[in-house]
């Protein structure tokens, strides 16, 4: 018989890297990212609707580049194909942060996950 116990949950620190506003839909938009886990964290608010994802790097890569074209966001595309193909990102991101937020670290969110184990 299967285990049907609740699944772990792994607390995941992610830092919030870019916030905006687009005003053509209107909406609140976020990516952040989990460095530990080489995870990205998608979210759009839009009137009383809210949408969230947690990504992979690599399946980040397949649904959101379009997005992150001519947004705040854009300068994180770079870095996500880095860590997408296991490049340890960390420091050039918080640097890369800072130099565009007056020397500020971004604040971090930790999320409980149920995380699947490394492939």
């Amino acid at each position: 018989m299967a285990d049907r116990s609740a699944p772990h949950l792994h607390p995941v620190r992610f830092h919030e890297l870019a916030e905006w506003e687009q005003a053509r839909a209107p909406r609140h938009v976020f990516v952040w990212v989990a460095f530990d886990h080489r995870l990205v964290a998608t979210g759009e608010h839009e009137g009383p609707d809210n949408h969230a994802g947690v990504w992979s790097a690599g399946g980040f890569l397949t649904t959101w580049p379009q997005r992150l074209v001519g947004t705040p966001g854009a300068w994180l595309l770079g870095h996500v194909q880095r860590m997408a193909h296991g490049e340890d990102v960390r420091d050039a991101v918080l640097a890369d942060f800072a130099a565009r937020h007056g020397g500020a670290s971004p604040s971090t969110t930790v999320w409980p996950l149920a995380l699947e184990p490394p492939r």
